[in-house]
């Protein structure tokens, strides 16, 4: 008795997978798509310092006691200073987060240039097919637009030989 006449094999191939070719992430492409994110990521960190920073200094600032009179401060204060701090800050801020999102969002989609993008984005839309290079599109617009004024026009002048309202 042998073990393979009692017990036939079964052969289990199972269909193979589709492989999807992918660059590795630490390709100099991806690397120099991740260190968009990288630097968006870098700036926002100092954008941040930044403004703890200048939230900490006007902490610090001396507050009037309650029974001090308010007409001769102690301290130089500018509201223009003030607002244009704030603006610069919130610049900063929303700029580095663009930057990181931007960055993520290109290395996400395996986009590496300008080019790259125009294609991706064009092929999405189906720009080739929208704006077909063998025909102009005054002449095609043209066409369609004649081409209704006669349909019209006949459908109007069938309406007038019949008498009978169309339902």
């Amino acid at each position: 008795m042998t073990p393979s006449s009692a017990i036939p094999a079964k052969s289990t191939e199972y269909p193979s997978e589709p492989t999807y070719e992918s660059v590795p992430i630490t390709s100099q492409r991806s690397l120099r798509q991740i260190s968009v994110f990288a630097i968006g990521a870098a700036c926002f960190l100092a954008s941040t310092a930044l403004t703890r920073r200048a939230i900490y200094r006007r902490q610090l600032r001396i507050p009037p006691k309650f029974f001090d009179p308010n007409t001769n401060p102690h301290e130089h204060f500018s509201p223009l200073n003030d607002a244009l701090q704030a603006v610069n800050l919130a610049t900063m801020n929303c700029v580095s987060v663009g930057i990181m999102v931007v960055g993520g969002t290109l290395w996400t989609f395996d986009i590496s240039g300008l080019k790259e993008a125009q294609y991706a984005l064009r092929g999405r839309l189906g720009y080739e097919s929208i704006y077909q290079t063998g025909q102009d599109n005054s002449e095609l617009s043209r066409e369609s637009l004649e081409g209704t004024i006669l349909r019209k026009r006949s459908e109007k002048h069938d309406d007038k030989g019949s008498g009978a309202p169309r339902l």
